[in-house]
């Protein structure tokens, strides 16, 4: 194994637990704020009280399951459905969830609960964030700075979750719906921002794909744009920016 140059490595942080809920607290947590008041909107309107509602954001944790589940909920479908969609919704973040544990313990070996519960709490915006943070936060410190990430970003979806409920009653449902795309929309600029042009380019390759495949295979354009775009993006990015170091 391999261990940084000490000239290299990351200074310590004074307070990685408050420094990961100050990085939070900023368009991560506005993001996933505002998305979930969308979802809270739909929730209400779909008749799930407040409970039920803030349990689907904590249990399914994963904006595309949480409207399969609203959705397939509202138009009468049976348990089995339900778990299904969710199921298949999420399946995509598991490669996602199984590379991100391994930064967030930094090296630690935790217990298989503790591992549970972390990779419970890893949506997209924790993964990009310490994707895109493992560099400035050393690795004995990752899973404090992690933690104090998380549960920031929770609590906004939550908070989220229950402005939208409350004012799906007042508002209308096409306004509130809007606020969805504000998620995706924060890990797009992310991603085209990073510095590795393997992301840039395969964000770039998606959406070309997409454009192209979609009057042909209609919403299956969106998988094929992740694959195609992604593997693209991994294979051309050494040989057209071979001499920049870094990336």
């Amino acid at each position: 194994m391999l261990l940084p140059h000490p000239d290299t490595a990351p200074p310590d942080l004074p307070r990685p637990l408050l420094r990961g809920i100050r990085d939070c607290l900023n368009v991560p947590a506005l993001g996933i704020g505002l998305t979930m008041i969308g979802f809270g909107a739909m929730a209400q309107d779909a008749g799930l009280a407040i409970l039920p509602t803030l349990g689907i954001t904590t249990l399914v944790w994963g904006i595309a399951g949480q409207v399969a589940l609203v959705d397939i909920h509202a138009s009468g479908g049976s348990l089995l459905a339900l778990f299904v969609a969710v199921a298949l919704a999420n399946l995509r973040m598991f490669p996602m969830v199984v590379t991100g544990l391994s930064s967030v313990t930094g090296g630690r070996k935790l217990s298989v609960v503790s591992r549970l519960l972390l990779m419970q709490t890893l949506a997209i915006s924790c993964w990009t964030q310490m994707m895109t943070r493992a560099d400035h936060v050393p690795a004995r410190q990752r899973l404090r700075y992690y933690i104090g990430f998380a549960v920031t970003l929770i609590g906004a979806a939550l908070l989220g979750t229950t402005i939208g409920h409350q004012l799906g009653r007042v508002v209308p449902q096409s306004v509130l719906i809007v606020a969805i795309f504000m998620t995706p929309l924060y890990l797009l600029l992310l991603i085209c921002g990073a510095r590795q042009w393997a992301n840039r380019l395969s964000v770039l390759f998606g959406i070309a794909v997409g454009l192209a495949l979609y009057p042909v295979m209609g919403d299956w354009a969106v998988i094929a744009a992740g694959l195609l775009g992604g593997t693209l993006g991994f294979f051309s990015a050494p040989h057209l920016f071979r001499n920049k170091p870094g990336e």
